[in-house]
């Protein structure tokens, strides 16, 4: 048998193969091929932690047995690029049905009113899915615990809702007691910020003693700019009550941003100071170069028993319960009081460390296919039945009135004991954050200082700050462009129809939400106009 004969059978014998092991996988081991009526819908988050895809998960497949013509896929994205992913995904018209959104995220104020629908008119319906629990016939909106205040306050658009909310949040200082035991004789946590200064000295003592690296605080960026943000918040209470001019009880990020570009406020104010001292405390009490790490570090070391304490929020809680081999405990944040030698003067009292309002927002792409089955989808992930599944699963608190709060979660549950104004912060809104983060090291090393960290924010952030006023503006405009037509069509319905009650409110509640946002873009405009360089 000659070479080119055997290469020719070889081959033969290899095709062969191939197309056999094909066949015998695609019958044995593919997935099942989608009906040509079922549908598919995309629901994408960051919360990626452990729990909350669980809990989806669980709501997915309920879902899905009681509508076996639908599929819904859970797409989890990574908080460090969740930004550039929903940007890139939207400006691609690729982005899924259902996708997660917060107005704090940095850079994103454009977003909603370029890509999302409102839901205002849904969520004054009854939830169908609701029906037979103590929130049958009651107003969707009115069925979350906070009747979504949140989203009320930071709406694209004045007097719309665009997102329905999963959970509540609080902010906590995880605890190894283990350790803590060790470092101090007993679990009983510290009081207050003054204890906290001398368990910094036990620790150091203590990790001294035993040859090995412990801190007080568990360190990354992420957490640490949340702590920071925390305890710079308690300092600033009562410089954001003064801010207050109308009497709301609060700030909009613009008015701070404002007031700031105007001169009301500096860095270099004694009580911003004093804050950002209390900062440098902090700073001091987390392994070197955690700015360059993110919090899965953080975690690691708190994991590993090389920090006593982590701060985060209650979504970190489950993860941290789940992988640690010690007992866990959930603090309230012990805080500076009004006898602090360093910022007592300036404290208005306990700050809030719960949030009353949700959060986990869902928002829907205005660009979806399935619109009315993405909708729906909505409605039954923030049912009573949906919503207790996604918290039986996540250990994550229920966004939902009436829904059960485990035991075990209860502590996550802040009473209404603080003050929270808002105000002054590390961050003021836009792209303040990483204007922060990046001057940062002129406060900590040898060279140094609270003062000079607040004369380099005090030269770069006007230009941050004129910038995220800008945006917002935009944003205000861009919600006005499509709302008169709306309102000429409900016009027209109106002199059409004999039974036209339903229009009639829908056309006021636009020309109304239409009137707010052209006063807001007025408004915004005229600041820009007086605080102009």
């Amino acid at each position: 048998m000659n070479l080119r004969v055997l290469r020719k059978r070889v081959g033969l014998i290899l095709f062969v193969t191939g197309y056999v092991v094909a066949v015998a996988w695609v019958f044995t081991r593919s997935q099942p091929m989608e009906a040509e009526d079922v549908t598919t819908i995309r629901i994408a988050h960051w919360q990626i932690e452990l729990g909350p895809p669980d809990g989806i998960a669980a709501v997915i497949a309920r879902y899905e047995e009681l509508n076996p013509k639908v599929r819904v896929k859970q797409v989890m994205v990574p908080g460090p690029v969740y930004r550039q992913w929903m940007r890139a995904n939207f400006a691609g018209d690729n982005a899924p049905d259902i996708v997660e959104y917060g107005a704090w995220l940095d850079g994103l104020a454009d977003l909603p009113v370029r890509y999302f629908q409102p839901l205002t008119e849904e969520l004054l319906e009854p939830n169908p899915y609701n029906a037979g629990t103590a929130l049958a016939g009651m107003p969707w909106q009115e069925t979350f615990f906070d009747e979504l205040q949140e989203q009320r306050l930071n709406s694209p658009e004045p007097g719309q809702y665009y997102a329905v909310t999963m959970t509540r949040g609080s902010l906590r200082l995880f605890c190894n007691e283990e350790l803590l035991e060790k470092i101090t004789g007993s679990r009983v946590p510290p009081a207050d910020w003054t204890a906290m200064r001398t368990l910094f000295k036990q620790t150091a003592a203590y990790a001294k003693k035993e040859g090995r690296i412990i801190t007080p605080f568990a360190g990354s960026k992420d957490n640490a700019m949340w702590m920071m943000a925390f305890y710079m918040g308690g300092v600033m209470n009562d410089l954001g009550r003064r801010l207050d001019a109308e009497g709301m009880l609060g700030l909009y990020p613009r008015q701070t941003q404002w007031q700031y570009l105007r001169g009301d406020w500096h860095y270099r104010d004694p009580e911003v100071k004093a804050a950002l001292s209390l900062l440098l405390e902090i700073n001091d009490q987390m392994r070197p170069g955690y700015m360059s790490v993110l919090r899965d570090e953080a975690s690691r070391q708190f994991l590993r028993s090389e920090a006593l304490f982590i701060f985060t929020g209650t979504w970190d809680a489950t993860s941290l319960r789940r992988l640690a081999e010690f007992e866990v405990g959930v603090l309230r944040c012990p805080q500076p009081t009004k006898t602090d030698p360093l910022v007592g003067k300036y404290m208005l009292g306990h700050f809030s460390d719960g949030n009353s309002m949700t959060g986990f927002g869902f928002y829907l792409n205005k660009r979806s296919p399935h619109r009315e089955i993405a909708v729906d989808f909505m409605r039954f992930l923030t049912s009573y039945e949906g919503n207790k599944l996604f918290t039986d699963k996540s250990g994550w608190l229920p966004s939902i009135k009436t829904v059960p709060v485990a035991p075990e979660i209860a502590s996550y549950i802040s009473p209404d004991d603080g003050y929270a104004y808002g105000g002054p912060n590390v961050t003021l809104g836009g792209g303040s954050r990483a204007t922060f983060e990046s001057n940062l090291h002129h406060m900590v090393g040898p060279q140094g200082s609270v003062e000079k960290l607040a004369q380099a924010l005090d030269a770069a952030m006007p230009e941050v700050t004129r910038e995220a006023l800008q945006v917002e503006q935009r944003a205000a405009r861009w919600a006005m462009l499509p709302q008169d037509t709306r309102i000429v069509a409900l016009d027209n319905l109106v002199a059409l129809q004999a039974d036209h009650a339903a229009e009639i409110l829908r056309r006021e509640r636009l020309e109304s939400a239409q009137n707010l946002s052209e006063g807001r873009a007025l408004l915004l405009g005229r600041q820009l106009e007086l605080t102009a360089p």
